[in-house]
């Protein structure tokens, strides 16, 4: 084996998200939240919205209380997954892309917490936006 090469594994499989669950952050601020990701999830009407700074994680948490702070996951007519408008959310925290990503290890734990983490995520963008990206989001051969 030739010991200058830095071979890295890629990911994700032909079948897309690792996890199977999909949530994606367009830049807008949207999160969208996938139908069978919303009923795996418990299909709330609202949720609070979580960081993590050190671990550059978002947790989303289903809830019923009618605080301020909860956001409501708006039902889409073209299908059965849902949208948290959380701008203000990802401008407070500095959670900013240009162009829409997935998160490949989107998880919900033993407490019922969707988790995004902001390390492990994968651009989806159509094939006419490919040339826009930064070089290091997509490598020239």
């Amino acid at each position: 084996m030739n010991i200058f090469r830095k071979w890295e594994e890629f990911p994700v499989g032909p079948s897309g998200a690792v996890s199977g669950l999909h949530v994606s952050l367009n830049r807008k601020g949207e999160i969208l939240i996938g139908a069978r990701t919303f009923r795996k999830f418990g299909e709330p009407e609202q949720v609070l919205l979580l960081f993590d700074r050190r671990l550059k994680t978002i947790g989303i948490v289903p809830t019923t209380a009618k605080a301020t702070n909860c956001y409501p996951l708006i039902e889409k007519k073209n299908g059965g997954h849902r949208v948290i408008r959380a701008n203000l959310f990802c401008r407070h925290y500095g959670i900013l892309t240009d162009h829409t990503i997935v998160f490949n290890t989107a998880e919900i734990d033993e407490d019922g917490v969707l988790i995004l983490n902001l390390n492990e995520y994968r651009y989806v963008v159509r094939p006419s936006r490919l040339e826009r990206l930064p070089a290091t989001a997509v490598p020239r051969a």
